[in-house]
């Protein structure tokens, strides 16, 4: 089992080191086909044609130089910058103009120390997103001289640096969420061996999640969220799941369970609790398909297959490592935390075990509560309103 896990996280690794770049979006897209898209398609195919991807660079003299667009320095710049751009090909950039070549007043401002450079994106908005990456690193090797500073700004640029953003978020967040997790696992357990469990197995999750969503990414477009969601999602279940296998893996062993026995009644009972509740996020999270917008579909996508890697790595490989691992669980004791193990007594009272108790003794009873209260919760969006004509 961890043979072909370690496998899975290779193949993973390799899905985000070749795809990652270009695959996730911020484009906006409708699967059905409302009135807004109806009219654009109408635009599109009979006055205005397809409709372009545009970028802007933008040459701008320092104050110090003192040079203008009139000046033979600046000219011979911004012409070999637009050269730069337009050997890049037909087939990244469509075209290039300069005030130097149309004459345009409208490129140069009032004071006539910056200019711009319009560009016209080759291909559909995807093919845009990657090939504007060519244009921004000639960008950034003219910019910062001494006399000019130039800059790039556009729908391929923003949508770049868009996905940009929310990758270095998602680390962010790995960065921050972790160590914190860790923290709080190794006081909640008592020992460092069995913290390190929970945060292995959300992580084993998020990264091979985020490898299958890209490997799909491939067929179907992906919005950007659902790189965050995949990183929320894969801490806050991964370590749920793991830390109720483990939890009861220890008290077993505890109450005199050999190890295989102890892993075994954790199965039958912590496992199966896993399976029923990650059923039940899917299931939910499948409402969010519903809405045919691929910001939705992206962001249920994430949720459904990292909440389905989390549950299968709860399953199978968290079952094989403590198998390994033993009573080595309990190793490198966090200082000054006396974890008092439970008992099946203490698990028989408080508010939750009533509940529970309560809950499986009359289930169809609690099944039709439920079921109201939520059906009623559903009244008001359900009620239709009138809209008040103009």
């Amino acid at each position: 089992a961890i043979a072909i896990w370690l496998a899975v996280l290779v193949a993973a690794f390799v899905s985000i080191g070749t795809f990652v770049d270009g695959t996730l979006t911020t484009e906006f897209y409708f699967f059905n086909n409302p009135e807004s898209k109806r009219a654009d398609s109408l635009l599109e195919n009979r006055l205005r044609g397809p409709a372009d991807v545009n970028e802007v660079i933008i040459v701008r003299s320092s104050i110090d130089s003192g040079i203008t667009v009139d000046d033979p320095s600046y000219e011979e710049f911004v012409t070999g910058l637009r050269n730069q751009v337009a050997a890049l090909g037909n087939s990244f950039v469509a075209s290039v103009a300069s005030y130097y070549e149309t004459g345009d007043e409208s490129l140069v401002s009032r004071d006539r120390r910056t200019t711009i450079v319009p560009i016209v994106m080759a291909g559909e908005f995807k093919e845009a997103e990657s090939n504007v990456k060519s244009v921004i690193e000639i960008v950034d090797q003219a910019n910062g001289g001494d006399q000019f500073e130039v800059f790039i700004t556009g729908e391929s640029t923003i949508s770049r640096d868009f996905v940009e953003g929310n990758q270095a978020d998602a680390e962010k967040g790995e960065a921050f969420g972790v160590p914190i997790a860790l923290v709080i696992l190794a006081v909640l357990f008592g020992a460092l061996a069995a913290a390190v469990l929970p945060v292995m197995l959300a992580v084993t999750s998020i990264i091979v999640a985020f490898g299958a969503v890209l490997l799909i990414g491939q067929v179907i477009q992906v919005q950007a969220f659902a790189q965050n969601l995949i990183t929320m999602m894969g801490l806050a279940v991964g370590i749920d799941y793991s830390l109720f296998i483990v939890s009861r893996f220890r008290e077993e062993r505890a109450r005199g369970l050999a190890k295989l026995d102890a892993i075994s009644v954790a199965g039958r009972t912590a496992s199966r609790a896993v399976l029923f509740s990650g059923l039940t996020v899917v299931l939910a999270v499948l409402g969010v398909l519903i809405v045919p917008d691929r910001v939705f579909f992206s962001v249920g996508l994430g949720m459904i297959t990292v909440v389905t890697v989390a549950v299968i790595a709860s399953l199978t490989l968290l079952p094989a490592v403590l198998s390994l691992m033993g009573d080595r669980v309990e190793r490198f004791k966090v200082p000054l935390v006396n974890r008092r193990r439970a008992s099946s007594a203490d698990s028989q009272r408080g508010f939750w075990y009533r509940i529970t108790y309560t809950v499986m003794r009359r289930p169809v009873i609690s099944l039709v509560l439920a079921a109201g209260l939520l059906i009623a919760a559903t009244i008001p969006f359900s009620t239709s309103i009138p809209v008040p004509r103009a």
